[in-house]
């Protein structure tokens, strides 16, 4: 569980210093106070540009001349990380005051999610942004599955790059096995995750998509080759590549229906919403030994009431379970205080002013 929190010349905060000590945090105030800059900085603690995907002088407090930094006390680990001065597009990691040798380390440390007001519309949304969503479900769970996306882009990127110049056929060829390669792992891994998740009888999900019908294939990698072989004319003169995984949708379906996600109402979109994320936070807390912290940008304001508590009484489940390896902390914005009642005896909540936070009793 994350214990402290404070900023430095971070975004609109010029010093902020938070104790916490229960597994339920509430920021609320108005919209554009600072809630959303506080869940930005704990979101840095993980590979990767956080909620905002903000470059790294975009994270900078203006005009200050001293540089930005976050840091955390997460159990026994203080970890820190910012850059050494202003304007600098190098970030430095800090753990128990001393370098950090590998970001790999921080998966060993917690492991973080988080959903913002966009993920409202994941159903509505493009195949792109539904892939998104579970391979960083599949991240949190897997760390390793971000090196095969990028194995996976760079090549597809470079096969490209020989079609178009009509470089050699033996090199594109190779190039197509490391996309291969990388495609049936990436493949797999979502296959798998779905797989795994303790859905209730109400709820399916699956990865859907021309290149799914590899799965499970005991000739997929030479299916797949011959199919980006056949491609290679259309995909040169179209710049993409017409056949892989990165082309796959996720399809979540409401059993009770017999509906796809797309198709039912939004209050239905929020409960199956929901209930993926309980899924995938049930199986996430019996497979890992660190903390697990979930970060709600405005979320919890999107929901109606029935869908708040649902949610709000799956969450308090889930944390108070004994048999959990893991542990969850949630952190919460919210613009009205009174929307978080239900959880009022296990959270500790704070106004947000103008970037000035104060405890409320």
């Amino acid at each position: 569980m994350i214990q402290r929190l404070q900023l430095q010349s971070f975004r609109s905060y010029q010093e902020l210093i938070l104790d916490i000590n229960l597994p339920f945090v509430v920021f609320a105030g108005p919209n554009g106070m600072g809630k959303t800059n506080i869940l930005e900085a704990i979101s840095l603690f993980t590979p990767g540009r956080g909620l905002r995907k903000a470059e790294l002088v975009e994270l900078q407090k203006h005009n200050t001349l001293v540089p930005w930094g976050a840091s955390i006390v997460v159990n026994d680990y203080n970890l820190g990380t910012g850059v050494s001065a202003v304007g600098l597009k190098k970030r430095i990691w800090l753990l128990n005051q001393e370098p950090l040798k590998s970001q790999k380390i921080l998966n060993d440390i917690l492991r973080l999610f988080w959903l913002t007001p966009e993920t409202d519309r994941l159903f509505l949304d493009t195949p792109s942004v539904r892939r998104q969503f579970i391979d960083r479900m599949i991240f949190v769970l897997w760390p390793e599955h971000a090196s095969i996306l990028k194995s996976y882009e760079h090549a597809t990127k470079e096969r490209l790059r020989l079609l178009e110049t009509q470089a050699d056929a033996v090199w594109i060829s190779k190039v197509e096995e490391h996309i291969v390669d990388a495609g049936l792992k990436m493949q797999k891994n979502r296959s798998d995750f779905l797989n795994l998740l303790p859905f209730d009888e109400s709820i399916s999900a699956q990865m859907q998509g021309t290149a799914e019908v590899l799965v499970g294939d005991d000739s997929a990698k030479e299916n797949y080759l011959k199919q980006l072989f056949q491609n290679r004319l259309r995909d040169g003169a179209s710049g993409m590549t017409l056949f892989g995984p990165h082309r796959s949708d996720l399809e979540v379906f409401f059993l009770h229906k017999n509906q796809s996600a797309q198709k039912c109402s939004t209050g239905e979109q929020k409960m199956l919403l929901s209930k993926l994320l309980i899924a995938f936070l049930k199986y996430l807390l019996e497979h890992v030994n660190n903390p697990v912290i979930l970060l709600f940008d405005d979320v919890i304001s999107h929901l109606d009431f029935a869908n708040r508590v649902l949610l709000f009484e799956q969450l308090i489940k889930l944390q108070q379970r004994t048999d959990n390896k893991g542990v969850l902390q949630v952190f919460f914005t919210g613009t009205d205080l009174k929307a978080f009642d239900a959880i009022s005896h296990y959270s500790q909540s704070f106004e947000v002013d103008n970037s000035q936070v104060r405890t409320v009793s």
